[in-house]
């Protein structure tokens, strides 16, 4: 079984081999019936057997079977996550055979599960909101590739779909920061504003900011230190930017997701402000904005 997007039984379906092996019994029991031949009557019945083998054996592969989604932290519109998903065999004495997991039309497939196995599978919405598992399938074609089983399981899993961030120039978006600070070319705050004063050298600090000239006449190295352009907090008015509402929201996304370039920004949204650089308030924001405008709001 390859994983990715195929048809998938909501019980069970005749594979391309059961169909063969199907007919071919037939044909022989047909042929057994008209000549009264014992030997194929041993062959129908041995491939009678077959397969009500597979059927009880299949059937008991995917029961007893349970199945947690883990999401990463942030789901972003577009971009290509992954889902760890922890199968585990609750079967005292029966391991479990080419388990395949389906989530949203595409698979994952566990050769053997003892007692608990973990895979990954990479999925991509398109569109920001909430993304919902309400269901999955455990399908498996075990034990002879005659049939694949299915079993469905009910689930509540839900996640927040970001906004897909999106880079733009702060002096193109927003124009009243440009007012206050002049044309912006850079989205790194700090080391941009005039030269200071010299200091020795700390570990972290970019190459290109190492004075080498001074360095050269010292015993140690030297970094140049700037005045930062954040002299105040930047405030970011949701409102005051003049963008469709799409291109707003993955704007600021991009600026909250890499807060770390953009020290001293806070952003008001809905008449609150909020601190990207904290994980709980970006992750407040970052939610809805994921919601913002749409018809099903959580």
């Amino acid at each position: 079984m390859d994983s990715g997007k195929r048809s998938y039984p909501s019980v069970i379906k005749i594979t391309k081999a059961g169909w063969i092996f199907i007919t071919t019994t037939i044909l022989i029991g047909f042929a057994a019936v008209n000549t009264n031949n014992n030997l194929l009557f041993f062959i129908v019945s041995a491939f009678l057997s077959f397969m009500g083998l597979s059927g009880f054996f299949g059937k008991r592969n995917i029961e007893n079977l349970d199945v947690n989604i883990d999401f990463p932290e942030e789901v972003f519109a577009n971009k290509e996550f992954m889902l760890n998903i922890n199968l585990k065999n609750k079967k005292k004495y029966l391991n479990s055979f080419l388990i395949e997991v389906v989530i949203d039309d595409k698979s994952v497939v566990f050769p053997v599960v003892e007692k608990e196995e973990t895979k990954s599978l990479n999925l991509t919405v398109s569109k920001r909101g909430v993304f919902e598992i309400k269901s999955l399938s455990v399908c498996s074609i075990f034990p002879f590739n005659f049939f694949i089983r299915c079993r469905k399981i009910d689930t509540e899993y839900k996640k927040f779909v970001y906004p897909e961030p999106k880079r733009y120039p702060l002096s193109f978006i927003y124009s009243d920061y440009s007012n206050k600070k002049g044309e912006v070319s850079s989205e790194k705050f700090g080391y941009e504003g005039d030269l200071v004063a010299l200091r020795d050298y700390n570990v972290g600090t970019p190459i290109k900011y190492i004075d080498w000239k001074a360095s050269a006449k010292s015993d140690k190295l030297k970094e140049k230190v700037f005045s930062s352009l954040q002299s105040q907090p930047v405030m970011i008015d949701f409102e005051k930017i003049n963008l469709p509402l799409e291109e707003k929201l993955s704007f600021l996304t991009y600026i909250a997701v890499n807060y770390k370039k953009f020290e001293g920004v806070f952003i008001i949204f809905e008449k609150q402000t909020y601190d990207i650089t904290l994980k709980s308030s970006r992750e407040k924001l970052l939610s809805k904005f994921a919601v913002y405008g749409l018809e099903k709001n959580v």
